[in-house]
């Protein structure tokens, strides 16, 4: 039985899921319910809502008019990225449909997810209100530099909602900081999933820079040659950690449905040949960019 299009939708939509949900920078997603379709090559509709506040209520005349003005906008989103892959034929469409689908999910995972991670903190950290570089953290430090930020975020957010990325140098940066106090048959535990009511996040430094380059993906038999994917840009320097009000941003990320082409249609191969297509960006709003706090070495 062939691969049908109801099948592709399906991985697809679990491609999606997989972005949602591993990536470090998944807690700024925005609520995929205010997200329509796709109008064009990288457009993607977006709803915008505007409600009227509180008003006063009269014991006469009842409850005061309130109005919802509810409105799709058109956003271009900056990335536009894509990959094909050909699966060699196999003795039923259903085994391909199995493999490929794995393939996919092992791309998304190893390549895609960090790709967009990286792409979105490197967005942050160019758009923060505040910016602390060439900053050397050690033990000596680190509370101090820790708690300036604190302060710098909390004249304009909670900091209960917000979230602190930061990666595993800084953290134990914090634990070597502290000490330890063990009752008897107790074991020592330096985990610590929140900081001063924030979140913590732990990335790892290879995702984690203030600017990064992005590759076209061309193969090449050339050892000097790369093969897509995401690297520190010259002018970027790693990030220490980051303060982030997750309501100052929104990341956007929407795969276009995968294109399938059975092996008697690909005039390439006898091979299962998927284009997969990935739009997304982070958009982070201009009034709220001092909710936004980086520090870089």
């Amino acid at each position: 039985m062939a691969i049908t299009a109801e099948q592709v939708a399906k991985v697809t939509a679990n491609l999606d899921a997989i972005v949602s949900a591993e990536c470090k920078t998944a807690d700024l997603n925005m609520n995929q319910n205010l997200l329509g379709d796709f109008v064009g090559a990288g457009q993607v509709v977006v709803a915008k809502m505007a409600i009227d506040g509180l008003g006063n209520y009269d014991r006469k005349n009842g409850f005061p008019d309130g109005d919802v003005d509810l409105a799709w906008e058109v956003l271009s989103l900056e990335y536009d990225r894509g990959r094909e892959f050909q699966v060699d034929a196999m003795d039923d469409d259903e085994h391909a449909l199995i493999m490929s689908s794995n393939i996919m999910a092992e791309f998304e995972r190893a390549k895609v997810v960090p790709e967009v991670d990286a792409a979105r903190f490197a967005r942050l950290s160019a758009k923060a209100g505040t910016k602390a570089a060439g900053i050397t953290l050690t033990t000596n430090n680190v509370m101090t530099k820790l708690l300036e930020a604190e302060a710098a975020v909390a004249e304009n957010a909670e900091l209960d909602g917000c979230i602190i990325y930061m990666t595993q140098v800084v953290k134990n940066l914090i634990r070597e900081k502290q000490s330890y106090r063990l009752g008897q048959g107790e074991n020592i535990n330096g985990k610590f999933e929140t900081f001063d009511d924030m979140k913590v996040v732990t990335v790892p430094q290879s995702r984690f820079y203030s600017a990064i380059d992005l590759y076209d993906g061309v193969t090449s038999d050339s050892v000097d040659q790369t093969v897509g994917g995401f690297a520190k840009a010259e002018a970027g320097k790693a990030i220490n950690f980051m303060i982030v009000d997750p309501s100052a941003c929104a990341a956007i990320a929407k795969h276009q449905r995968l294109r399938h082409f059975a092996p008697d249609v690909n005039q390439e191969r006898d091979a299962h040949k998927w284009q997969y297509r990935l739009f997304h960006d982070m958009l982070v709003y201009g009034n709220k960019a001092e909710r936004i706090y980086v520090c870089t070495q």
